[in-house]
């Protein structure tokens, strides 16, 4: 057989070819993932610790209706640098994706040769490489998957900024209010330190009851500044969260916000499903098995077409009678046989990489899993320790007006007084304190539970412009 022969069989062979290229294996998705990476959860079909509540929806953020903490999220979302890189991070991954997908195209160049030479050439060709065996659409495969990782990385980022912005609002209404409680307990304390010296000059109390209030009385000033303190650096942490200067001068509220109804858990298996952390492992589990299968196709026969039209002009007399312009259309066929064990250490590597992305997947949907019930069980803890204290400060606040009235009467004195308020004011300190915790608890759950803190219309719409490659990381 002639050359020419062999030729127009090759290329005639290549559409044939094509139609019978290997089709891509579909990596572990949903049930079957699941089924793999985290077994103990098969036929889960509640919680350890159960709830009742208003179902898990986005949007949580407004149902502690608190306007500024919901402007202050909206600024952290806007300026903080960990989501300007997850964005960036991102738009990476979607160049990527196109640069994969690239491969999938023919390609096309001009090239030529000029100057003072007897000869000037000017060639147009293309080529392309057929994907006989897949491995060009399993790596552009991968590479979206990876961008759906970056995009879903982003997202829970944004979540994850929200709540701890919430958080640090908390914190910083915590130590705000705990301070003033604090200042008001020292004021207490100088006025029992005054009534314990005149009884202490008139000969009635031993010098040791005046050591030892004003010993509580430091005590009380040093709480001061070690509050103080706090809520400085609280305020500087929000503050870098917002993208602004760590001044540590932000204002804050004077209350806490009330505590919103208790979220419903929903099923297990829902929030493996919901949260963006996970579905992005997910996706990481399919890029690394895309990349497998493109590793192994790699060891296979690889075929490319290519044609080209050149243009010659040359003092020559031989390439003078050879006409121009020549056109040319050939097939190029190569097979690996020795590559010095790449090829296979490839394969070995990236069915490795598809093993740690699967191990990671089960790992991180384990821990979420975990949040959840921790989150659940601490929640009735907080509610009773939150109802119980309550219960406190208001028997205090009626011992308090009862003494007053005690004092008015000339039945009690007025150091008793200033006792009882001081008790008041610990049970005040100890119920901020719950409360706060309460809070923060209350957010890491939501946050747990998979849920948007923008409403269910916003979310949607920027999940879509992030799939998109249109998001600009405002979240507004």
């Amino acid at each position: 057989m002639s050359s020419s022969q062999i030729k127009k069989s090759l290329l005639l062979a290549l559409p044939v070819a094509m139609l019978a290229g290997c089709a891509l294996q579909t990596p572990p998705k949903g049930e079957d993932l699941r089924q793999q990476t985290v077994p103990s959860l098969e036929g889960r079909a509640g919680w350890a610790n159960p709830t009742s509540g208003d179902a898990v929806a986005d949007g949580w953020l407004a149902a502690f209706d608190d306007a500024e903490l919901q402007r202050l999220v909206r600024e952290a979302i806007a300026h903080n640098g960990d989501l300007r890189l997850a964005e960036a991070r991102v738009q990476q991954a979607q160049a990527l994706v196109a640069i994969a997908r690239s491969g999938l195209l023919p390609s096309a160049g001009v090239k030529g040769r000029a100057g003072n030479s007897e000869t000037q050439i000017l060639s147009i060709g293309a080529s392309w490489e057929v994907d006989l065996w897949g491995r060009i659409r399993a790596e552009s495969r991968s590479a979206e998957s990876q961008y759906a990782a970056t995009q879903d990385d982003y997202l829970w980022a944004q979540r994850v900024i929200a709540a701890t912005t919430a958080k640090a609002w908390f914190s910083l209404i915590r130590y705000t209010v705990l301070e003033d409680r604090l200042r008001q307990s020292a004021t207490i304390q100088e006025e029992l330190v005054r009534i314990v010296g005149q009884r202490v000059t008139i000969g009635i109390a031993p010098e040791t009851d005046l050591l030892e209030a004003r010993n509580t009385l430091h005590a009380q000033r040093d709480g001061i500044e070690k509050t103080a303190l706090a809520r400085s650096q609280a305020a500087q942490a929000l503050e870098l969260l917002l993208g602004r200067y760590p001044a540590g001068d932000i204002a804050t509220a004077p209350t806490l916000p009330a505590m919103p109804p208790a979220p419903n858990a929903s099923l297990p298996a829902n929030v493996v499903e919901r949260r963006p952390d996970l579905t992005a492992a997910a996706h990481r589990v399919a890029a690394a098995f895309d990349m497998r299968q493109s590793a192994e196709a790699a060891r296979l026969p690889r075929i490319s077409i290519s044609a080209a039209v050149t243009g010659i002009r040359s003092d020559v007399f031989l390439l003078n009678q050879a006409g121009s312009p020549v056109k040319g259309l050939n097939g190029a066929f190569f097979a690996p046989i020795f590559m010095g064990g790449e090829l296979k250490a490839r394969v070995d590597y990236y069915t490795a990489e598809q093993k740690a992305a699967l191990i990671a997947y089960g790992n991180s949907a384990l821990r979420a899993l975990g949040e959840v019930e921790t989150g659940l069980r601490a929640e009735s803890g907080y509610a009773e320790r939150t109802r119980q204290l309550r219960e406190r400060v208001n028997e205090r606040r009626v011992l308090v007006q009862r003494e007053e009235t005690r004092v008015t009467i000339g039945a009690s004195d007025t150091r008793s007084l200033q006792q009882q308020r001081q008790t008041l004011v610990a049970a005040e300190m100890d119920l901020v304190n719950v409360e706060a915790d309460h809070l923060d608890q209350r957010v890491a759950l939501l946050l747990a539970l998979g849920g948007d803190w923008r409403p269910e219309t916003t979310a949607t719409a920027t999940a879509t412009a992030t799939a998109t490659g249109t998001g600009t990381g405002t979240g507004t």
